[in-house]
């Protein structure tokens, strides 16, 4: 077969070219479910991309990379960004994107359509096998920060969830908590789960007792409106799933008279750069942020260049950083 048109996916699919464009472009929602697979069905088997996507990669061509992050306002996917910026090769672009729980999946497509040769994924896909398994066929790298032990047909980089989420219950049960709470949101991805399960599972070993408690989202503000439910656990301690929700809540704490560390420790997870100049300075997970944002970009760059080389998995580890906000109960 010859260069693939929107044209052949539309025959193979039975339909206009007009309802092909509309579905892959987001803007089929009149169209039902049937039609839709129909269309999306057709285009991977035929491998269609559109025009700006499909054009070869000549040598010394510029190559455009799409980054897809939560939100650019948490400062650990702001960081993975710039890391990426600045370790840039010159014949790349980065093409900055974000989406939010249930978004990822169509801001893929509105990549591919922009024309990018690969994808790094740091947002949580909601059909991952589907979404790799399209890309594949169509010819676009994928790398994913999430979803990383299911997708065969993705390259993965990530730090360990499991071992961080071990290390934070390791670290509270040397200092004698024997009930804690786990403070996390109301839908976790991937990398969360393995973050929670490892700490629960660490610390109901032990024989300790996990309360939890749910926030809309993962930022200061929840942090901060979950402080009283957190408080009436009677926990000594809590775990807050990143450190946007453990410096929000410390705030919410002390707002409500119960010290920290004193009266309840608080640990949280990523060591964002202002972990360190809170006060209390935060006790938290330290995820090797600039070899994983380095190492993403490698990978994507190395998959645009050999299709057919063999996956590549990344795993790095996880470090625990103990400061203030932690300590033994007297």
């Amino acid at each position: 077969m010859g260069k693939v048109s929107i044209r052949d996916v539309a025959s193979l699919a039975g339909v206009s070219i007009a309802t092909v464009s509309q579905v892959l472009n987001g803007k089929g929602t009149r169209f039902s479910e049937k039609t839709k697979a129909k269309v999306f069905a057709a285009r991977d088997e035929i491998g269609y991309v559109p025009n700006a996507s499909a054009r070869s990669l000549k040598q010394g061509a510029r190559i455009l990379v799409g980054v897809v992050v939560p939100s650019l306002r948490n400062p650990f996917f702001g960081d993975l960004v710039q890391h990426m910026q600045e370790n840039i090769p010159d014949n790349v672009s980065l093409s900055i994107m974000t989406a939010r729980q249930g978004q990822a999946d169509q801001t893929v497509e509105t990549l591919v359509n922009s024309g990018v040769h690969g994808i790094i994924m740091a947002s949580q896909l909601a059909k991952p096998v589907a979404v790799a398994s399209s890309l594949k066929k169509r010819g676009i790298a994928l790398v994913v920060l999430e979803n990383h032990d299911e997708l065969l047909d993705a390259d993965a980089v990530y730090a360990s969830d499991k071992k961080g989420g071990r290390l934070v219950a390791e670290h509270l049960l040397a200092l004698g908590h024997k009930h804690v709470v786990l403070l996390g949101n109301q839908v976790y991805t991937d990398n969360l789960q393995y973050r929670t399960a490892s700490f629960k599972e660490t610390m109901l070993a032990a024989g300790a007792k996990v309360s939890e408690v749910a926030t809309r989202n993962l930022t200061k503000h929840a942090g901060r409106a979950a402080a009283m439910a957190v408080s009436i656990t009677q926990a000594t301690a809590a775990f807050a799933l990143n450190d946007e929700l453990a410096i929000g809540l410390i705030s919410g704490l002390n707002a409500h008279g119960i010290r920290v560390p004193e009266d309840m420790s608080v640990i949280g997870y990523d060591d964002t750069d202002y972990a360190e100049f809170f006060r209390p300075a935060l006790t938290t997970v330290e995820q090797p942020l600039w070899l994983i944002a380095e190492t993403a970009l490698q990978t994507v760059i190395e998959r645009i260049n050999h299709p057919d080389a063999e996956r590549q998995v990344a795993a790095f580890d996880t470090k625990l950083i103990v400061r203030e906000s932690t300590a033994s109960i007297s």
